[in-house]
């Protein structure tokens, strides 16, 4: 059989087939008599050569089969490609977020084994072509012309006639930009995962010379060390040194609340049973006892600060030590003025007794119609007394303050004014009539007349109340903002780079710039959850040495369910971050519809909805219904919390320039990682705490009311 002569008639064949439609047009003579003319050679060669038995008997079969023979080849050859060039490429792209060392190991051995095996495996697929089926006329391999051309005519859709059949066919023979590709990422893969194990080994060291140091005390030298790394690989324990700084700030907290318990104790209205002073001693003996309890445990503390030489916590706690132990010789002195006061008094109502009694004793038939009557109008006034004081007791208003339909249960804002004085939910008031407004700093100016019934509970019902939109600016033109349900007011975008740049060289601070161009109005990006506290507290530190806020305000991380409130999510169940995460399924920042409309937040260019490849300025997308921008995309943001609870990990919300599934993009999603971790996908945003009397109200009625746009400023100097 002639191999060429069969494609060649078949390929006459599939010309005359498509002649034949074409026939059906045709208007010309001539062009008629040349496609007839055309057919009855065809014929008689055809005849020719198959009485000779040089072609099979319908060769247009057997061409199809062949092109069958080499779909079957290419097909697998390109997945085969496209296998090789995704090997690795997660673990590439995980860069930036998360690594461990047994995912690196393990890509590191598949791609060793892919390119050993490469020029094998080129060697199968290529014996799957035979010698006719490629060309190099033009000095490159491909499918020969006349299976190319018979395509065309009998089988347009046949995946040989894809633009990347020729790429694929060099690639079967060790050649062609493919093979070039593929060696090139393998090499890649290879490479890249031998400097990702040589920097594990090497931050495993520095990591464990960090936690020695910190054992001891010295922190300066292991903040130094780990500041130095970049916390990519997660099965690494960045979080020993943040562990011990939170267990010392625990244990601090701790001391400060024991210490609230026992002045609550002593400071609670009481006095001793009437008449009856031996009742005064064995109180105050016991609370001296817990007093002094409390005094050797202070001690005790104070000794242990010698461990702690030369570090921030054994100067905090000196500090402390000598603030609790001046209260506490205040307190001793409180519990004796007190604890004498109810014995004289005890005592004198003992003699007035007696006195009583013996008078009684002695003159029962002049004392007894004087002291009877005495006797019954006593009892009665104490019986009126105990009822009026019960009623009193019971005496009281119970309202509801709810803000665009959410409840204000903050403490600090759940509060009303009847006449002038705060009032909150429960509280005992005298019966009469108000005039019921609210605190101006927080909400906008209500008026209602009320009237408070004698000896019992007060409805008011649901009092729905409208936030003051009046925002407050700080000295780095920081503006925040009330948010119905937080404890704090929200700035109203994250963290931007000419902020964190004042504190990166105020004090110093390492801070990796991301391998992208940032401009001042973007957020700060590589900034671990240590380094926002720290931020905060300087930024406290720094605002109250300027009055701007008050000694009892204070900047920090918002907590997860603030968070929660300031992107409107509704009421969530769980004690944790991690018992919340993605429990409300269809709210997203922008809605419930997917995908998100265009320019509704900065996400990944896979979702094609914005303009931006990496962070964007802040305040470039819609402020959500409370005012706050980027609470979607553009960068993950720390919170306060810890995500299960155990102190290791910390919370993360909002998704960021690199999100694009639907899962992440939730208002309820959370992301979790060490607090010394550092990554150009995260940043944060501010909360200010405001506690009475500060200087931020009076500030707040001075400055405008409208959702302000991030200024501009110049380009920081990148910190030494």
């Amino acid at each position: 059989m002639n191999l060429a002569l069969t494609r060649k008639l078949a390929l006459l064949q599939a010309t005359a087939a498509n002649l034949r439609e074409t026939s059906r047009s045709f208007t010309d003579h001539a062009d008629m008599f040349a496609y007839r003319q055309f057919q009855m050679e065809l014929a008689e060669y055809l005849g020719t050569h198959r009485a000779a038995g040089d072609i099979p008997h319908e060769p247009d079969v057997f061409v199809h089969e062949e092109l069958d023979r080499l779909e079957r080849v290419v097909q697998p050859l390109a997945g085969f490609v496209q296998e090789q060039l995704a090997l690795g490429r997660d673990i590439l792209d995980a860069k930036k977020e998360s690594l461990t060392q047994p995912q690196v190991l393990e890509c590191k051995a598949s791609a060793d084994a892919a390119f050993s095996a490469l020029v094998e495996t080129q060697h199968r697929l290529a014996s799957g072509f035979l010698n006719h089926d490629l060309t190099m006329d033009t000095g490159d391999v491909d499918l020969a012309p006349d299976l190319i051309a018979f395509c065309k005519l009998a089988r347009p859709q046949s995946p040989l006639l894809q633009p990347d059949r020729a790429a694929l066919c060099q690639f079967a023979n060790g050649e062609g930009t493919l093979h070039a590709q593929v060696v090139e990422h393998l090499d890649t893969v290879r490479a890249t995962c031998a400097e990702l194990l040589e920097l594990h080994t090497e931050q495993a060291e520095i990591l464990k010379q960090a936690h020695a140091l910190a054992e001891t005390g010295d922190f300066a030298r292991a903040a130094a060390l780990i500041e130095g790394l970049n916390p990519v690989f997660t099965d690494l324990p960045y979080q020993h040194v943040t562990e011990i700084i939170d267990g010392w700030r625990k244990n601090l907290d701790e001391l400060e609340a024991k210490f609230a318990q026992h002045r609550q104790r002593v400071e609670a209205p009481w006095r001793a049973p009437f008449a009856q002073p031996w009742k005064v001693p064995p109180r105050q003996v016991a609370e001296d006892d817990r007093l002094q309890q409390f005094h050797d445990y202070l001690a005790k503390f104070h000794g242990g600060l010698d461990a702690w030489k030369n570090s921030d916590f054994a100067r905090d706690g000196h500090s402390l030590f000598k603030k609790l132990a001046a209260q506490l010789d205040a307190l001793r002195t409180d519990l004796r003025r007190r604890c004498d006061a109810a014995r004289t008094r005890a005592l004198g109502e003992l003699a007035g007794s007696f006195a009583l009694a013996l008078l009684a004793t002695q003159f029962p038939k002049q004392l007894l119609p004087v002291l009877g009557p005495i006797a019954v109008v006593f009892a009665l006034v104490k019986a009126s007394q105990a009822m009026r004081r019960r009623l009193r007791a019971r005496t009281c208003v119970v309202f509801r303050l709810e803000a665009d339909g959410r409840a204000i249960e903050d403490p600090e804002k759940s509060f009303i004014r009847l006449n002038g004085d705060p009032v909150r939910s429960g509280d005992l008031i005298a019966p009469g009539g108000y005039q019921l407004t609210l605190d101006t700093s927080f909400y906008e100016p209500l008026l209602r007349t009320v009237t408070v019934q004698f000896g019992q509970r007060n409805n008011l019902g649901v009092i729905a109340v409208k936030l003051n939109r009046d925002t407050h600016t700080n000295e780095l033109g920081m503006r925040f903002m009330p948010v119905p349900g937080a404890m704090a007011l929200f700035s109203v975008w994250p963290t931007r780079v000419q902020d964190y740049d004042v504190f990166a060289q105020d004090t110093q601070q390492k801070w990796p710039r991301p391998k992208f161009r940032q401009e001042p109005p973007h957020p700060a990006v590589n900034v671990s959850w240590d380094d926002a506290r720290r931020f905060c507290l300087w930024l406290t530190e720094r605002e109250r040495r300027a009055g701007r806020i008050g000694e009892r305000d204070e900047y920090r991380l918002p907590t997860d369910l603030e968070w929660s409130a300031a992107v409107d999510l509704g009421k969530e169940t769980g004690t944790t971050p991690a018992e919340r995460d993605g429990q409300i399924s269809d709210v997203y920042p922008w809605g419930k519809d997917w995908p998100p409309p265009r320019n509704v937040g900065n996400y990944d260019g896979e979702l094609r909805k914005d303009d931006f490849d990496y962070t964007s300025p802040v305040g470039s997308f819609p402020a959500n219904r409370h005012g706050l921008h980027d609470l979607g995309g553009n960068v993950w943001e720390w919170c306060s919390d810890s995500y299960d609870g155990q102190q290791t990990y910390r919370v993360l919300r909002g998704a960021s320039w690199h999100s694009s599934k639907a899962h992440t993009l939730l208002s309820s999603a959370r992301l979790f990682n060490s607090p010394g971790h550092r990554v150009d996908i995260v940043g944060f945003r501010c909360v200010l705490e405001v506690r009475r009397p500060s200087p931020v109200f009076s500030m707040r009625d001075k400055q405008p009311a409208e959702s302000p746009a991030p200024p501009s400023a110049p380009e920081p100097t990148a910190p030494s």
